[in-house]
């Protein structure tokens, strides 16, 4: 039996034994747009097209079959009808002869953007393309169907606003998401509560790609504008566009998120700003928040936040020192990462022990001449002994390769026997070649945890810390697969991050008027070791007493040294009157024993007053 008489052509779920929907209310008495296909019509021998879910002056979007992969799916036809007109009989696209040259430039432009994104599969936050085909003289993209509703229509059927809190948790993974795509040279300048899906499982989708003119104005097409989304550079061809056009749009949908209200219009703001600041239209958001979205949604480009990047640094780092300077050239044009003038640039040859080592007074020349060649020699023989032992026959069963991932702590970023192994899997990997389906970002610049929630599953992800009082911590400063090369998710190659874990001597954090738990947070945050060590005390138990190093003093986290934390027990509940003196002496005595194991430490100014008393009471 015929399939398109099983289905349902409004939403492709199959009908019942009345050839009645349970699903919907479409029926076959609904008429269609001539202009467009007409339902039941099937593509390329495989899809069963459905009614149509939108058009605009590119193109439209119908809902179709796949008759192979047995799964619904959306088709988008290039249809530009200010150019062409479709034959009633052929259905074939019959265009202008005047804008021949003009159809073909705007279908190239739509072929080449979904082309790109179907190599982005890997991105589970937008729809991507599935299949590209040329029939009727036009070209048709197949997308993955969304299962899901508007966040416009999310928004009016809930409170019509989300908290802050809400919109970090939905709108981090898109971030980075858009940033890639971004980095890959595609830029939406569609972005509304329109084009982001709600999925059934409460994630975010971005949909609704378009070439560039259609959404922008004097082009010969009809502009799709979404009015209170779309940036002012918009609505005049003369005016760049970049990804600074893209962060307007995302800060006004999360403007409206927040504040309930939908964003002043850009035509209207470029002659009278009268935009009202979040903060002020719903108290509860932060001012910073506020501060930040204003600023990413300036009317002027050059005055506007450029990068997405900046963007969330801004967002959840209000002292970030990362500075994004924009360099336009085109209307593709993304702007280029920077780091700041005090800061040395990241190269990709820079050795990063190197930069840790400090330099070696020149006493005798002949014998570091002969220490470094002989070390030459043994890191060469170690260099062929890798080569025989990873070229037999096991070098390429991935099968017993597993997920490396280093521990974001001091022990472990200091781990020099993991790089001879990094460097011969990333040789490896080159020598078998890197496979296709996707593109690799640009990761530099960018926050490691964003980084692993984003495209950890795709690598054999190894990460190389490295101390620096200049660079800024957890950013990603190397990547050894270079921007835009093709790799295969599947084949897990090995992907090698050179991160700054901050700092090599931290200071010690005060931990008067702190309790345990968020002091201990405190020193987690700052990558300092430190042992907790219960002492004879008459605080409530679980107090902190004092440290083994002055708070306010350094301690050096790239060799690994421990900061002993005292806590008292409660269990000195008699003393009285002398009970600060009481725990000072303990936490004296234990310090001094600590010291006696370990290397000396500076004594606290508690510590040596308690000296002398003790002294007396014997």
């Amino acid at each position: 039996m015929d399939p398109r008489n099983e289905l349902c052509m409004g939403c492709m779920n199959e009908l019942d034994s009345n050839g009645q929907c349970q699903y919907c209310s479409y029926t076959e008495n609904i008429p269609h747009l001539q202009a467009y296909l007409a339902p039941k019509t099937v593509l390329d021998n495989r899809y069963i097209i459905g009614k149509m879910l939108s058009y605009n002056g590119e193109g439209a979007s119908y809902i179709c079959y796949d008759m192979v992969s047995k799964c619904k799916c959306v088709c988008r036809e290039y249809m530009p009808d200010t150019l062409c007109e479709r034959d009633s009989e052929t259905q074939d696209l019959i265009v202008n002869k005047d804008c021949l040259a003009k159809y073909k430039t705007f279908m190239s432009e739509f072929a080449d953007v979904n082309r790109s994104l179907s190599k982005m599969r890997n991105l589970h936050h937008i729809a991507t393309a599935r299949d590209m085909f040329n029939a009727n003289n036009t070209t048709y993209v197949i997308l993955e169907y969304v299962e899901g509703v508007s966040l416009k229509k999310f928004l009016q059927s809930n409170t019509g606003f989300l908290s802050w809190e809400q919109v970090k948790k939905l709108f981090v993974p898109l971030f980075t998401t858009l940033s890639i795509i971004h980095n890959a040279g595609i830029i939406h300048r569609g972005i509304s509560p329109e084009n982001i899906i709600v999925t059934t499982d409460g994630e975010l989708k971005l949909t609704g790609f378009c070439i560039s003119s259609i959404r922008t104005s004097n082009t010969g097409l009809i502009p799709e504008f979404y009015s209170g989304y779309t940036a002012p550079e918009q609505y005049s061809s003369l005016e760049w566009q970049g990804t600074w056009t893209d962060v307007y749009a995302i800060a006004a949908v999360i403007y409206r998120i927040l504040t309930g209200c939908m964003p002043l219009d850009a035509q209207t703001r470029t002659k009278n700003d009268t935009l009202v600041e979040a903060a002020r239209i719903n108290p509860r958001i932060s001012p910073h928040i506020s501060r930040v979205i204003a600023k990413a949604m300036a009317v002027r480009g050059a005055e506007r936040i450029q990068t997405v990047t900046e963007f969330v640094s801004a967002l959840f780092e209000p002292r970030s020192r990362q500075r994004i300077e924009m360099e336009k050239g085109s209307t593709q044009t993304i702007p280029i990462y920077h780091p700041p003038r005090n800061r040395r640039e990241p190269q990709r040859e820079r050795p990063v022990p190197q930069r840790q080592e400090r330099p070696v007074k020149k006493k005798n020349n002949t014998a570091l001449i002969v220490g470094w060649v002989v070390i030459a020699l043994v890191l060469g023989l170690c260099i062929f002994l890798l080569y025989l032992l990873f070229s037999g026959p096991s070098k390429n069963d991935d099968s017993s390769s597993s997920v490396v991932i280093v521990d974001y702590t001091p022990e472990s970023s200091q781990s020099e026997s993991s790089k001879p192994d990094d460097s011969s899997s990333q040789s490896d990997s080159s020598e078998e070649g890197l496979g296709e389906g996707a593109i690799m970002p640009n990761m530099v610049g960018v926050r490691i945890d964003v980084v692993k929630q984003q495209i950890a599953n795709n690598f054999d992800l190894k990460i190389d810390y490295f101390f620096s009082d200049e660079d800024e911590r957890n950013i990603v400063y190397e990547q050894s697969i270079p921007e835009g090369t093709s790799y295969d998710p599947a084949k897990k190659n090995v992907l090698v991050l050179k991160v700054c874990s901050g700092p090599e001597n931290v200071k010690v954090p005060n931990y008067y008027g702190v309790d345990q738990k968020s002091y201990l947070d405190q020193l987690n945050e700052l990558n300092i070791k430190y042992k907790v060590s219960e002492v004879y005390g008459s605080q409530k138990a679980g107090s902190i007493l004092g440290t083994s190093v002055v708070p306010g003093n350094k301690i050096n986290v790239k060799k690994g040294d421990v900061l002993v934390v005292y806590v008292s027990d409660g269990k000195n509940t008699t003393v009285a009157t002398t009970t600060k003196e009481s725990d000072t002496e303990v936490v004296t005595k234990q310090t001094k024993a600590t010291q006696a194991q370990t290397k000396p430490a500076q004594p606290t100014q508690a510590q040596t007053q308690a000296q002398p008393q003790n002294n007396q009471q014997q």
